[in-house]
C-alpha cells in the first residue's frame, strides 16, 4: 500500500490500524476504543468519565473536541495507508452531557491528495448530537 493512493485496504491493515490507534497514550488516557472499522467507514467511543469533567460537573470541551478529531484520522487512514495531521478543526458544542458513552462518526466531504476535508459529529446514547467539527487535515506519505 506504498504512496498512499486510494486502495482497497486488506482486514490485516484494519485490525492492524485498530490497534495502533487503540495502543496509543492519548487514547488510553481518554478511554477511546474502536467500535466499528470498515474501509472508509469508523466509529469510535468514549466514555463520560470523572476525570473528563470540568468544574461544571460536565465533559469538557477539550474531551470532546479530542474524539471528534480522532475519528477524522481514523476514517482517512482506515482508506489510505498514510499519516495525517490535523490542520484546522472548527468544533460547534451542541449539547452539554455529564455521563454515559459518546460515540463519533465522520464522512469525507473533499478527498485531496496532500489535503482533506472531513467532518466529524458526537452523539450519546440517546442519539443527541453533543458537538459537530470540520476538520482540515494534511496527508503526509508514510516513511
Amino acid at each position: 500500500m506504498k504512496g498512499g493512493g486510494v486502495m482497497a485496504v486488506s482486514d490485516d491493515y484494519l485490525q492492524w490500524l485498530t490497534k495502533e490507534f487503540e495502543e496509543s497514550p492519548y487514547w488510553k488516557l481518554l478511554g477511546i476504543s474502536m467500535d466499528k472499522l470498515e474501509q472508509g467507514e469508523a466509529v469510535i467511543k468514549m466514555p463520560v468519565k470523572d476525570e473528563l469533567l470540568n468544574s461544571n460537573g460536565m465533559m469538557h470541551g477539550g474531551a470532546i473536541a479530542s474524539i471528534l478529531d480522532s475519528i477524522i484520522g481514523v476514517v482517512i487512514r482506515s482508506s489510505r495507508d498514510v499519516r495525517v495531521a490535523t490542520i484546522s478543526l472548527t468544533t460547534q458544542f451542541i449539547a452539554p452531557v455529564k455521563e454515559g458513552i459518546l460515540y463519533a462518526e465522520a464522512k469525507t466531504i473533499n478527498k485531496g491528495k496532500r489535503i482533506q476535508y472531513v467532518e466529524s459529529k458526537v452523539i450519546d446514547e440517546k442519539g443527541t448530537i453533543i458537538g459537530t467539527a470540520l476538520g482540515t487535515f494534511a496527508i503526509k506519505e508514510k516513511q
